[in-house]
């Protein structure tokens, strides 16, 4: 019943070198990285903008 689970073949290495073999830089090999960050850059420039409109309205006295 559990003999799928832990009798299966080790893969690492051909995974490893694939991995190794490809080109991308370090930071955007894994799966959906670039769509990690992308959705990192969105809210960090969204939280920016967010905070400048904030204390520009602080600094006109607008509430």
């Amino acid at each position: 019943m559990l003999d799928g689970i832990y009798n299966r073949p080790n893969n690492m290495i051909e995974r490893q070198k694939a991995y190794q073999a490809d080109p991308r830089p370090v930071h955007l090999k894994a799966p959906r990285r670039v769509l990690y960050l992308r959705l990192f850059g969105v809210g960090f420039t969204a939280g920016a903008l967010g905070t400048v409109y904030g204390i520009s309205q602080l600094i006109r006295g607008k509430q």
